[in-house]
């Protein structure tokens, strides 16, 4: 057998044709007979025909519209109209007619349509002798360490095949660990993959397909579920039944952790992700944060994947700059937690970024143990969070269920969520001693209190929808740098920004004086005036500022 995907797929639809047929045979149905003579020399026999050809056509345009059928035409392909020739019938485009023909031949002068192991693998080897004729079967086998099945076979479509080693045709080197760490960590025979395909005599090795396609099972394996996986560097090829030869193939990091066992039910889960990777199409951020992912995959220790999986969190959630860092957590919780435990996610990335940092100071604490704060949780649960993060979502738009703007998506889930949105604002209108008065963050907002324009996410996450008092002065023009000032206003006014003319109004009347003695409000001797203008607007001039003559009229400095 050269082509098992193509076996099973015509097996499949035999099986099935024989089911539907053998049920109109017991409703009722009965196979018309012909009486042909037999050719001798001496007298005339004759004997009975059964006319299945003519049954099969009755009931064909039920038996081509079963699934398996047109499973079988894509699997028999351009070879059907091959097939058609040798069998005496005009060729066709379709498939299906080829596999009419395949029918009449498997039920040739049978009385009944009870399906016949035996012959169909008859019947099989004919069609496999029509369309690889003048073509040898080439191989290319690489090991899988990491990985072990339960079943002893698994095709992926396409040619490509996932099998025990010394369960298929495959060198001894690819088969049993070879270097003294691969057989200390080995359970048995290596799982090998193997590109199947069948060429002209003459052409060369598959080589280069099987590393494009080697590579997307690796990518599809790691997005399956955490472990140890990789491919080998060397793999080996050959043709027809000739020698095995050497072909390189891309090499992968050992990557850390257990091996993991397919269970034969993961099988067409596999099978599926494997099509979606390959047929994935490029998507930018989303292929690079993949890319990052993998190389992650691939370290030998938590402390040099920490890095990489960050790295790929922050491309899938847009993080470029301090306002999408801040939004960061939100968004990830939202996307990866269930609400009670949004709280927790935050927090452990929060943990795993100044872990990041530690180990970028050159701390030397083990990762595989504990942090180098003893705060922090230990690194490699830090690290194994992050990396199902980053596994689950790049899974997710790889199969369709996310949109790669996962933005979009988190912040959609945030306004639908019955979570309050955490807001934390600092004073940003006051100087430095004022800072540490008692107007600080978190008194209850006064009634003319301003929104903050931007919420910042901080500490621990706690939830704080208080507003910032105003800590600007009850009283004066505040600062040149409050927007609230009336300075700003009078730096804000229209016309040139370095000549500002005030109206004029008449001169408020000069206050009674007031004797010191009977003043009990005030102590010590009485201030000096100051040698300074108050202008109309409330500012206070300074002394770099020039004046006009007129003494309504001034020039500030930008």
């Amino acid at each position: 057998m050269r082509n098992r995907e193509l076996h099973n797929a015509l097996r499949e639809f035999a099986l099935e044709a024989a089911a539907q047929l053998t049920t109109d045979i017991e409703a009722g149905a009965e196979i018309q007979y012909d009486v042909v003579e037999e050719p001798g020399t001496g007298s005339v026999l004759y004997r009975y025909q059964p006319l299945t050809h003519a049954f099969i056509g009755e009931r064909w345009d039920v038996l081509r519209m079963a699934p398996a059928c047109e499973r079988a035409a894509e699997a028999l392909g351009t070879g059907a109209e091959l097939y058609l020739r040798v069998r005496g019938q005009p060729a066709d485009d379709d498939a299906k007619p080829a596999l009419r023909a395949m029918l009449e031949r498997l039920y040739e002068d049978a009385t009944d349509f009870h399906f016949p192991e035996e012959r169909f693998e008859r019947v099989y080897a004919e069609v496999e002798r029509t369309l690889y004729e003048d073509t040898v079967r080439s191989s290319v086998v690489a090991p899988v360490h990491g990985l072990v099945l339960e079943s002893d076979r698994i095709e992926l479509g396409a040619g490509l095949v996932l099998a025990a080693g010394d369960r298929i045709d495959a060198p001894p080197q690819a088969v049993w660990p070879a270097g003294r760490e691969e057989r200390e960590r080995a359970t048995g025979p290596n799982t090998v993959v193997v590109l199947e395909r069948d060429e002209e005599s003459g052409n060369p090795l598959p080589g280069s397909e099987a590393r494009i396609r080697f590579r997307r099972l690796l990518t599809a394996l790691r997005l399956f579920k955490p472990g140890r996986v990789a491919i080998g560097s060397l793999g080996w090829g050959r043709a027809g039944g000739g020698v095995w030869q050497h072909v390189p193939i891309a090499p992968s990091g050992p990557g850390r952790g257990e091996p993991w066992v397919l269970a034969s039910g993961g099988e067409p889960e596999l099978r599926e992700l494997c099509e979606l990777v390959s047929a994935a199409p490029n998507l930018g951020r989303v292929r690079w944060a993949l890319a990052r992912f993998e190389m992650g995959c691939e370290r030998t220790s938590d402390a040099e994947a920490l890095s990489d999986y960050l790295l790929a969190l922050e491309s899938l959630l847009d993080v470029t700059d301090e306002t999408g860092r801040a939004s960061m957590g939100l968004r990830l919780a939202a996307l990866c937690a269930e609400e009670g435990e949004r709280k927790a996610v935050r927090g452990r990335l929060e943990a795993a970024f100044a872990l990041e940092r530690a180990f970028m100071a050159g701390s030397v604490a083990d990762p595989e143990i504990d942090a180098p704060d003893g705060d922090l949780p230990p690194a490699h649960l830090l690290v194994a969070e992050l990396e199902q993060h980053a596994r689950a979502l790049l899974r997710d738009v790889v199969c369709g269920y996310l949109s790669p703007d996962l933005c979009s998506v988190a912040d959609d889930v945030l306004l639908a969520s019955s979570e309050p949105i955490e807001i934390h604002a600092a004073a940003i209108g006051a100087d430095d001693d004022q800072s540490g008065s008692d107007d600080e963050v978190g008194d209850e907002p006064s009634s003319d209190a301003a929104e903050p324009e931007t919420a910042q996410e901080g500490g621990e996450g706690e939830v704080d929808r208080r507003v910032v008092a105003d800590t600007r002065a009850p009283d004066g023009p505040g600062t040149a740098a409050d927007p609230r000032s009336a300075a700003w206003a009078a730096a804000m006014a229209p016309g040139p920004r370095t000549k500002r003319e005030v109206p004029k109004r008449e001169p408020e009347p000069d206050p009674e004086p007031v004797d010191p003695a009977e003043d009990l409000t005030m102590e010590g001797p009485m201030p000096e005036e100051p040698d300074q203008r108050e202008l109309e607007t409330g500012v206070i001039q300074s002394a770099d500022w020039e004046f006009d003559d007129d003494p309504a009229s001034y020039s500030a400095p930008i």
